[in-house]
Parts: C-alpha cells; structure tokens; sequence
C-alpha cells in the first residue's frame, strides 16, 4: 500500500438493507507490524482479541491478504501449520479455531475484511472457500491488491452508504481472489511473476520516484527482457505503467477528496503541481481543476 495508507481498523454496525442481504461486511483494516513489534496489538473488541496461545474463535469469515513480510498460520480444520509470505491469503472460518502471527525477524504486511452473508457460504460450498485449504497464494495479484485498497478507501469514509458499497466489494474480492487463485494454478512462465510482482510493487510504490532499472534488478530480471515483456503483457511500458496508476490515483483525489492540485501532486510524487496538470490533460483532455468540476456538474444532475 501507499505511504499515504496508515494502519487502520474500524467495526461497523450491521445494517440490514437490501443491498447487504447477500454480504455484510463487519470489520476491515490494513496494519504494517515491524520486525519484533507486539502482535495483535491491545485494541480490537473483546471477541476479535486473541493472544499466540489461546488463539481464537469468530463466527464470521476473514479474508487476510499478506502483502509484505511473512508468518506462520495454524486452524483446528487443517492442522498443519502454514507458512506465510508475501502474496498469501488465509482464511478465518466462522466457529473454526485458528491463530496466526508474524515473523519477529521480518514482521508483515496484512490486510483484511470481516464479512457474512449468503455470498460467503456459496463460495464455501463451490470450493473456493474451504475450511480443510484455509491457505490460498495467488501471489501479489495487482487486482486483488486494487481490490483491497478500493475496500480501504470505502471502510475510511464517513459517508453514509459505505456499507453498501462495501457489501458489493466483497463478493467482487471473491471473485478477484479466484481468478487470481486460478492464474496461479497454471504456474505460469518465470517472468509472467516477476511482471505480477512489478505490478504489484508499483502498486504499492506509485508515489515514489521508481527505478525501473533497478525495480527489474531487484526481481532479477535484465531490465531489456524485463521492459519487452512488460509491454507485452500490458501493453504498456512499466514507467507508462507507473505514470497511469498515478493519474488513476489522482483522478480518485480529484473525485472523492478537497485536497487542492499542489496537496495532490505532493502526495502522488509529481514534481509539482504544474507537471501534474500537464501529465493529467495529455491523458484526460482536461487539467485537473475542470476535470473536477466537469465531474461534480455530472453527479449533481
């Protein structure tokens, strides 16, 4: 995630409305534990707390994506305990016993939602949900990660009507996490995955100054063969890569926030707000400031 997402959580109220009669969400949130920092740290409800010993029973699912870091897993349906690293989702069961935690030499990255509902107990009865196969490694799915920041962003706001919003994106992260799952079933080509992973970094890093050069030396790939095939699978270059996924994100600021061009520009990277607003209007047709206004006119009508 970006360094302008924080360590979050927030519980909501369950709402029975018709838009979440398939799937309710109850509780999401995104934390960034540090090598040899306490976990779970001491301020979740009483009957979300757990400690490494006792471990812990819900009586919803959860759905943890691990984006950085790695751990270890356990369930009382499948004994075994799992390792965990980066690009791994595992799965809580309501009234299935479980704990889970970090490596203290490395920490990790998790993100995850809380959710019940019609739509979960069809994808446990299709398979994709599995009690026995608690563990899924989809790898850092550049969607599935989206996925998951777009249910950042709506758990954060004030907004009334997030719940449904956010009852419509989780089975829409189901659907995403098999697709994922079954992309990764079909082992792809060695430099299939080290492209997911530059997505997925990029992803992560849009609002840094990347490398790409040393992004595909990081990932040990020549940077010739690594840019090639990149634009193969893309259609892009990974610095045109990067440049979209940053106007996407400024076109979310734009839409969603009052922060001016200048905050924008600041917390995506640019150089300034000027080389935002001539980067915007090449992809949109409007500099920013009209490109909002234009979009306010719209959703007032």
């Amino acid at each position: 995630m970006p360094a302008a997402q924080k360590d979050y959580f927030v519980y909501l109220p369950e709402q029975r409305t018709a838009a979440t009669r398939d799937c309710a969400v109850i509780s999401a949130g995104y934390s960034q534990v540090p090598p040899g920092g306490d976990y779970p740290p001491l301020r979740h409800p009483m009957d979300h707390h757990f400690n490494r010993a006792a471990g812990r029973i819900l009586d919803s699912y959860t759905i943890v994506f691990i984006t950085g870091g790695g751990g270890t897993f356990e369930s009382a349906a499948a004994p075994r305990k799992h390792r965990i690293e980066a690009g791994t989702v595992f799965v809580l069961f309501p009234g299935v016993w479980h704990r889970y935690a970090p490596d203290p030499k490395t920490g990790w990255v998790e993100h995850w939602i809380e959710c019940r509902g019609p739509a979960l107990d069809r994808a446990r009865k299709t398979g994709l949900l599995d009690p026995k196969k608690p563990v899924l490694r989809p790898g850092l799915d550049p969607d599935l990660l989206h996925c998951f920041e777009r249910c950042h962003s709506w758990a954060q706001r004030p907004a009334p009507g997030k719940h449904a919003v956010l009852a419509t994106l989780c089975p829409h992260l189901l659907a995403v996490l098999e697709h994922a799952q079954t992309a990764r079933d079909r082992a792809p080509q060695r430099i299939d995955e080290v492209i997911q992973r530059a997505q997925a970094a990029i992803a992560e890093r849009y609002h840094e100054a990347l490398s790409m050069e040393r992004l595909a030396k990081n990932l040990g790939a020549s940077y010739s063969h690594f840019r090639q095939a990149f634009k193969e699978k893309t259609g892009l270059s990974p610095k045109q890569y990067h440049t979209r996924m940053r106007l996407q994100k400024a076109q979310d600021f734009l839409a969603n926030t009052a922060k001016s061009v200048k905050e924008i520009a600041e917390l995506l990277g640019f150089d300034s707000a000027f080389h935002l607003s001539n980067q915007f209007k090449a992809r949109t047709g409007l500099a920013p400031q009209p490109w909002r206004q234009r979009l306010h006119r719209r959703t007032r009508r």
